[in-house]
């Protein structure tokens, strides 16, 4: 029995350097196995005893079969973390299946909806040559990023707020450590958006961003009256680009009086949006229609001058059906700043949306 188990000892001991010195492979597919290209991007693993010349071949599955084989030449494998070379893809072979996906994915290059499996060989060459020095297969359901859409301030809009906040629809699905960043220059007469963006200098170039909105950082320089801007934002993943999003313009422009809130009249909401912010002494009156039966009017209240402000005992407003004259009295809540901008957001029943952003100013008339 003894002489089984010193028998036993080294066989085991030889297995287990044999996996440890397996080359491992580092690949995302939620970022990486969207398109041909991606592929590329896997990293090798490769302990000192595996380094030397090797191959790789990358095989991906869908539901309905093979979709592609992809062998790359030889290259050189060095101990530790293993970049592919640099126009790898040009010189592989490429071979696709026969499946609808598979046509998809050779014409276009993406890999369209479905549930994959990527496996990855890598096969020695010269001192290993024909050896397996690592395989690894990952499943992943693979579903389209929606749009990166912007969404305030509007494109070709004319806004008075010089310290704008800016707006933009989540990326979906949402991918783990997904981060955006957006740019933010002056755009000058006769100049192309593409060639703004790349080559004048960004009021604001902002990174690491977690949520899709900015509040303008406090310590840029704010807008310009009469100036047309242009913004942009990319959605990204460490150093891989997920998605960007067209090019918006905007200009600063004031009106010489700005509408503010009389006892003798309310203006109905659409019309005070269109003039960009609103100045409510003490109070926000304005008109809205319900074309729906009586209901508590769905709304918020956030702070543009200070983030963190807290809005607090925000008074209940109901709505009946036909025209309603919303009168939101603000003027004893200690969350309402003399001077500071803030914005309203309101739900009508229909589901319809509106924004609104306001100066407010202590009513002490």
């Amino acid at each position: 029995m003894n002489c089984i188990k010193y028998w036993l000892l080294p066989v085991l001991l030889f297995v287990s350097s044999y996996v440890s010195a397996q080359v491992s492979f580092v690949f995302l597919p939620e970022v990486q196995g969207r398109t041909v290209d991606g592929l590329f991007q896997t990293r090798l693993i490769a302990p000192a005893t595996q380094a030397g010349r090797a191959k790789l071949q990358v095989t991906v599955t869908a539901t309905s079969g093979r979709v592609v084989t992809i062998t790359t030449p030889a290259f050189d494998l060095h101990a530790g973390t293993n970049i592919l070379p640099g126009g790898l893809i040009g010189s592989a072979s490429i071979n696709f299946g026969n499946t609808k996906v598979a046509t998809v994915c050779r014409q276009s290059g993406y890999f369209p909806e479905d549930d994959y499996e990527y496996c990855f060989e890598l096969i020695g060459e010269s001192s290993h040559a024909g050896e397996i020095l690592g395989t690894q297969c990952y499943d992943y359901h693979l579903q389209p990023f929606s749009p990166l859409i912007l969404t305030s301030p509007m494109d070709q809009d004319e806004i008075c707020d010089k310290r704008p906040a800016l707006y933009w629809q989540p990326l979906l699905p949402s991918i783990p450590g997904m981060q955006y960043r957006l740019l933010l220059t002056e755009l000058k007469s006769g100049q192309a958006k593409q060639e703004a963006l790349r080559y004048n200098f960004p009021i604001i170039n902002q990174q690491f961003i977690n949520l899709p909105m900015l509040f303008y950082p406090p310590a840029m320089k704010e807008l310009e009256e009469g100036h047309r801007y242009i913004w942009q934002v990319t959605a990204y993943r460490n150093e891989m680009i997920l998605a960007t999003s067209e090019i918006w313009t905007f200009q600063v422009h004031c009106n010489d009086t700005l509408p503010t809130s009389k006892a003798d009249g309310y203006r109905n909401i659409d019309d005070l949006i269109k003039g960009n912010f609103y100045l409510a002494k003490g109070r926000l009156l304005f008109a809205v229609n319900n074309s729906y039966a009586s209901t508590t009017l769905n709304y918020s209240i956030i702070c543009i001058s200070k983030p963190t402000l807290k809005m607090r005992k925000l008074p209940t407003v109901k709505l009946k059906p036909g025209n309603n004259h919303i009168n939101i009295d603000l003027s004893d809540n200690k969350s309402f700043v003399d001077g500071y901008y803030y914005q309203l957001s309101l739900t009508m029943p229909d589901g319809d949306k509106k924004q609104l952003r306001f100066l407010y100013k202590s009513d002490t008339e």
